[in-house]
């Protein structure tokens, strides 16, 4: 078996080399086959032995473990999995964003709650360790139909390094667990779309709405998404390989994509020096607007408010047990009071329309509901984005006051999230896309529970470390 294991791995280095040779422009600045020495193992003995919990953490674990049950049964016979024998590489059916990106979430979700021993076989019903052996059958069936290894395969496109951040933090998760050939195809697939993202996606530079002298240059559509996610890439490989001759210039560009995805017009003047240099000097354009919001599908959307911080990274480096950039803890304030003092008054011109009735805050104390002033074209019924919002905010924001106020929200959203779980035995969310017309919505929300459930353990640990280091 070893023999037939190492004739494979020699097969695909082949296949790379020669795949490679094809595509001069990818020049990687170290050798992928010694990448496996650099990885730095989590320590999950700290959460294991974690006797402290929080109501916060205790409901976001909720909300991922329905997330499981529903992917480890209903929803793993609907992608057409069932049939596949757990040895064998899954047929994912396509290389787009609907066949790819559910699949890394719900890989992602599954690998949190087994090692950081959430997983609960008596609640979902699968055995942990078939449910482990789905996980890392996930794993094996992304990284091998990426690019990098079949030239048929998903990767390099608009979308696809968050794809690869959600598959590579899976496959970092479990490690330990993985095949020589399997790690090898995983480092394969993050090198190749780190350097997609350290070329800018072969485009002239990065997105931005505005330029900057303020001029609008991509009208209706903030870069403030497409940065952050962007950064995933480098988010999971600086993080998981420390000692990466690429790491200093990987994190450069990981800064430069989250100061880029949050910066506002006033940004222009801020001199304050970040990780080597001035606020502004690592700014191509601004992406927010001066009060929080941010405007996407050509109008201020608040959906897309909670964008960017969905992919923030500073989680990845606390699981490292790395100081992480204190830039990273950018615009939480700004973007929380956005949602809960700036109050939208009915009649009112704003970018994308007219505000619309009933006005007042995004966050309704009172009824626990979203308020869309110009409405939305997803859905009134997410929630679980603006729980994982609030779980940041409350972990990283600068104010305790801020930090409180955030942690109930947490409460309030997640709450209403588990109420519509709990309509359905499998432990899906939703009932239909009128509820949330994004055709991976389930899959949407295992992600969102486990950056959440990730955040609020964390919490529980201690301070999280930061620096200001520069990295050149």
């Amino acid at each position: 078996m070893n023999t037939l294991k190492n004739f494979f791995f020699v097969l695909i280095c082949l296949t790379f080399v020669l795949t490679h040779a094809q595509h001069p422009e990818r020049q990687y600045t170290a050798d992928v086959e010694k990448a496996k020495d650099w990885v730095k193992l989590i320590n999950w003995t700290r959460f294991k032995n974690l006797s402290r919990t929080s109501s916060q953490q205790t409901l976001m674990g909720e909300i991922l473990l329905n997330a499981n049950k529903y992917a480890l049964t209903n929803w793993w016979e609907k992608r057409g999995f069932k049939n596949t024998p757990l040895n064998e590489y899954l047929d994912l059916k396509g290389v787009s964003e609907h066949y790819i990106r559910p699949v890394a979430a719900e890989a992602e979700a599954l690998a949190a709650s087994l090692r950081m021993g959430l997983y609960d076989s008596s609640f979902t019903g699968i055995p942990e360790a078939e449910a482990e052996a789905k996980t890392i059958q996930l794993i094996k069936s992304l990284s091998h139909s990426h690019l990098s290894i079949s030239n048929q395969g998903w990767g390099r496109k608009w979308q696809s390094a968050l794809w690869a951040g959600y598959t590579g933090f899976a496959a970092w998760m479990m490690w330990d667990k993985l095949d020589k050939l399997t790690r090898n195809e995983v480092l394969l697939m993050i090198y190749e779309e780190c350097e997609w993202i350290m070329n800018d996606k072969n485009l002239q530079q990065i997105k931005s709405y505005r330029d900057l002298n303020g001029n609008i240059t991509s009208p209706g559509d903030t870069g403030a998404e497409e940065n952050a996610w962007d950064s995933l890439i480098l988010s999971v490989a600086c993080a998981m390989m420390p000692e990466n001759p690429n790491h200093n210039k990987w994190m450069n560009k990981l800064i430069f994509l989250n100061i880029n995805a949050l910066s506002r017009p006033k940004d222009l003047y801020n001199t304050k020096k970040y990780n080597g240099k001035p606020f502004n000097k690592w700014l191509i354009g601004t992406n927010i607007n001066n009060d929080g919001t941010i405007v996407n599908h050509h109008f201020i959307h608040p959906d897309y408010m909670t964008s960017p911080f969905e992919f923030n990274p500073i989680r990845f480096f606390a699981l490292a047990q790395a100081p992480t950039p204190k830039v990273f803890k950018q615009k939480l304030e700004l973007v929380f009071s956005a949602f809960t003092e700036l109050n939208f008054k009915v009649g009112d011109s704003i970018t994308g329309g007219i505000v619309k009735s009933p006005g007042g805050t995004i966050f309704n104390s009172q009824s626990n509901t979203i308020f869309y002033p110009l409405g939305t074209d997803w859905g009134k019924d997410r929630r679980m984005n603006f729980a994982s919002f609030c779980s940041t905010t409350s972990a990283f924001a600068k104010h305790s006051k801020t930090k409180k106020e955030a942690s109930k929200w947490v409460l309030k959203f997640g709450q209403t999230a588990l109420e519509m779980q709990n309509r359905f035995d499998d432990g899906h969310t939703y009932t239909d896309k009128s509820e949330d017309s994004y055709p991976s919505r389930e899959e949407w929300v295992a992600d969102m529970a486990t950056t959440a459930y990730i955040t609020e353990t964390l919490k529980l640990l201690g301070k999280t470390k930061f620096t200001n280091k520069n990295f050149n």
